[in-house]
């Protein structure tokens, strides 16, 4: 900047600020995007009437009332709809994805940001066949960047982009949940490290070579047209009557304590001449605590501390009497603390003078 600035700050004097003038404007840097160009560049949409008439089909519309029923919220079949959307065009076009907030109820800003940030939907048209590579840590040590640059020069064409004849999209992505068949690759949605009756497979324990690629390769060229059909939501069952409180729905709510909270820890009692003093540790969801002291084959309440407080006194309490505490968190109790008897509290140490 300071070949753009020619003036000076001089003095600053009684809240007054000085400045000579520089002999030319102050011109701004140029902008990053037209040095470097863009990240993503803009990419075509088609046209809107062509988007609904692809999604506003009975089949899509029963999928998508299956979806909803399964959520309290229509928001929650968020990621199912859009999943749809791409299994209908490979990519989620900005209509697409519009639409799929249409039908979760949600604001189209909203799908949008869920769209983006999950990097399973794609936002640009691919091949028919998307070839994914693991590229993490377990896959790179068994050899993947040389098996992704073997892909590359097969196809000619580089990690992101798509051969011109709209086939094949090679792709570089985080662990694909395979590593013992590492290094490993989707095509499409299937695993695939070779080809055997005509079918893509992945057996145990084997795994991607130079010579499997090219029979996977082959494949994809002999079902160009005719390739395999697959449910985009891996064979959703239906007729599960949707969530409870759904009509028809036979599931029901989880009961209020399915869950209990954590029980009261640490619990310890010593006794002297003023009672029997308790001290625990509990957890901040605590709503509600009571002390419980044994009598016979019985347990009586003797209290009820403060959630925050830290030592509760028992002022009838003596050396062998027995306590224990429950916690309560809103409608959910705990179950009871481990039993702790009193023992003889222990006499301050004097200070030596």
């Amino acid at each position: 900047m300071r070949e753009h600035i020619t003036g000076a700050v001089q003095f600053v004097s009684n809240n007054r600020l000085k400045f000579d003038r520089p002999e030319q404007p102050i011109s701004a840097p140029a902008d990053a995007a037209d040095t470097f160009g863009h990240v993503h560049k803009a990419v075509p949409q088609p046209p809107t009437k062509e988007v609904l008439e692809k999604l506003n089909t009975p089949e899509i519309k029963e999928r998508c009332a299956d979806l909803l029923s399964r959520y309290p919220e229509g928001q929650g079949a968020l990621l199912e709809v859009l999943w749809l959307v791409q299994g209908v065009f490979g990519w989620v076009p900005r209509e697409g994805i519009r639409w799929a907030a249409g039908v979760c109820g949600c604001a189209p800003a909203h799908a949008l940001g869920v769209a983006t940030f999950y990097t399973m939907y794609n936002h640009a048209p691919k091949g028919k066949f998307l070839l994914q590579f693991c590229r993490n840590i377990s896959c790179t040590i068994k050899g993947a960047p040389s098996l992704i640059s073997y892909v590359e020069n097969a196809l000619n064409i580089k990690t992101g982009e798509t051969t011109p004849d709209g086939l094949f999209t090679i792709l570089q992505v985080e662990c694909l949940g395979s590593c013992g068949n590492g290094p490993m690759m989707l095509v499409n949605d299937d695993f695939a490290t070779d080809v055997e009756n005509d079918q893509l497979v992945m057996k145990p324990g084997t795994t991607l070579t130079q010579e499997s690629i090219t029979r996977i390769l082959k494949w994809c060229y002999a079902h160009e047209n005719n390739m395999p059909k697959h449910d985009v939501l891996g064979g959703v069952v239906k007729g599960h009557c949707g969530h409870p409180g759904a009509p028809g729905a036979t599931a029901k709510p989880q009961v209020a304590d399915y869950a209990p909270p954590s029980p009261v820890l640490n619990v310890k009692a010593e006794a002297d001449e003023a009672g029997a003093s308790l001290t625990w540790k509990g957890a901040p969801e605590f709503t509600k605590l009571v002390v419980e002291k044994k009598n016979g084959s019985k347990w009586e309440v003797v209290g009820e501390p403060g959630v925050k407080d830290k030592v509760f006194v028992d002022v009838a309490g003596k050396v062998g009497d027995v306590y224990r505490m429950i916690a309560t968190s809103g409608e959910r109790t705990a179950k009871p603390s481990k039993e702790a008897e009193a023992t003889q509290k222990p006499a301050p140490v004097e200070e030596a003078k």
